[in-house]
């Protein structure tokens, strides 16, 4: 115990000398709504830096290789927030809040939950070997993934505030996963699943993500109707930027079942409570559940943009929290663009159902540059619509918005290089291509050295629609 707080006091004092800080802001009518969107902005920015250097943060995770890309694919803006400073200014019409994530300040308070955490995981490892009831065996066992996930989180968001020698596990997810498996019965049908996955569920206003498959951000037909089947048993808020917890979760598709997880967060995306279940290949017959999007999701997960401070961020009104996004026809939403300095910027649409794949740029611009526009002046760091009312319409199916942006020249311009396009018939400019290739295409013409420093910054934001 000593050697490991002399090593955390060693790794805050060499931290000190490079302070790694992370800042978000947040605008609301009032106090709560600021500090909720405060929170969100800082929550996405951390992901945004993981996505960035995402190789390095595969090494973090103690599990195989392959296992870590899934889990950092999976990751959107859900990763723990722990010692921010927050600091309120009161206008006029709206509250303004900053969120501000130092490594000074906040890595002890990482550090101590993950000594804390790795004791824990210990004590509950232990305590299996000494039960053979079944019932004791789960709640230990669930118990331990729940610590775990918090683990690696926590672990994450350390490693990014330059934490060092940092606690290791003897123990993985996948091996904990296993134990459940064998311990649980397949349940027949989606709707037991449903009311065993929401099970002492107590909390209201919750979020509600669609469960998605392991290595995937494509939202099947199976996650949305076990979404909706948990949503009828849950207190929930259609929009998760006014939820006070986030339901979240993954599956995985074994031989002849699917095991299914899912994480209770609250606000500061802290793990309340973990809850799993084995669904019997009957009750899933003749549904959806297999991705179709994984080969796509990695090539936009991994090389990820992000060169200096620029931070930019692309959503839905009222999702600002969420990443993949279930839509149903008729809803309509407002494309919102979020940046932290004066930039320019174009957007890249990527249309991924079964048989019609092409990815396309958005005519956002002007008549002298029809695909690009900016973002400048007072708009900075608020929540910018860029297109409103956008109708879900056929052909339905998995779709992911990306926005490319850039700091200005010296001159003024705008320095960002559009992909060649071409208009079909149903008026898309289409780029040559399937889409996992066209995006390393143009993060490739955007990555030219200047002598001019230019900071660029990539997000997306993936949604799936379905016919009512």
């Amino acid at each position: 115990m000593k050697k490991l707080k002399l090593t955390i006091i060693t790794t805050i004092m060499a931290t000190v000398l490079n302070a790694v800080t992370i800042t978000g802001v947040g605008y609301g009518s009032n106090e709560q709504d600021s500090l909720k969107e405060s929170l969100a902005d800082l929550s996405n920015r951390i992901s945004v830096n993981v996505k960035s250097d995402f190789k390095t943060y595969t090494t973090v995770l103690n599990e195989q290789y392959s296992k870590n890309r899934e889990k950092l694919i999976n990751l959107s803006s859900d990763l723990p927030i722990k010692g921010a400073i927050f600091k309120k200014l009161n206008g006029r019409r709206v509250v303004k809040t900053t969120a501000i994530l130092n490594s000074k300040n906040a890595l002890s308070a990482y550090m101590v939950e993950l000594e804390r955490l790795q004791k824990n995981i210990s004590h509950n490892i232990s305590k299996l070997g000494t039960t053979k009831d079944k019932d004791t065996k789960y709640d230990i066992l669930t118990q331990t993934l729940k610590d775990i996930e918090n683990f690696n989180k926590h672990k994450i968001v350390a490693v990014m505030l330059g934490g060092e020698n940092l606690p290791i596990l003897n123990t993985t997810i996948s091996q904990i996963k296993l134990q459940i498996q064998k311990l649980e019965q397949k349940v027949p049908t989606i709707k037991i699943a449903s009311k065993l996955l929401t099970k002492n569920i107590e909390q209201s206003n919750i979020y509600i993500s669609a469960v998605k498959p392991a290595g995937s951000d494509d939202i099947t037909q199976f996650a949305k109707i076990l979404k909706d089947s948990m949503a009828r048993d849950l207190n929930t808020t259609k929009y998760s930027a006014n939820a006070d917890y986030f339901l979240r979760g993954s599956y995985e598709i074994l031989a002849n079942s699917i095991f299914v997880t899912v994480n209770l967060s609250d606000v500061n995306n802290s793990i309340l409570k973990t809850l799993t279940v084995t669904l019997d290949k009957n009750a899933y017959k003749g549904i959806n559940h297999k991705p179709k999007t994984k080969t796509f999701d990695e090539s936009l997960n991994s090389s990820f943009i992000k060169s200096g401070n620029l931070f930019v961020n692309i959503g839905f009104k009222g999702y600002n929290r969420a990443n993949s996004i279930d839509l149903v026809q008729g809803d309509k939403v407002d494309i919102v663009v979020k940046t932290n300095k004066p930039m320019c910027y174009f957007l890249m649409g990527h249309t991924l159902k079964d048989k019609n794949k092409f990815s396309y740029i958005l005519p956002i611009g002007s008549d002298d540059s029809p695909f690009i526009n900016q973002i400048t002046g007072s708009d900075v760091n608020q929540n910018i619509t860029i297109v409103d009312e956008v109708p879900v319409e056929p052909p339905f199916g998995s779709e992911n918005l990306q926005i490319f942006s850039s700091t200005f020249a010296k001159n003024g311009r705008c320095p960002l290089v559009v992909p060649r396009c071409e208009e079909n018939d149903d008026g898309y400019c289409v780029v040559n291509g399937k889409p996992s290739d066209v995006i390393t295409k143009t993060r490739g013409l955007n990555i030219k050295k200047r002598k001019f420093k230019i900071e660029k910054a990539e997000a997306s934001i993936s949604f799936t629609s379905f016919k009512r």
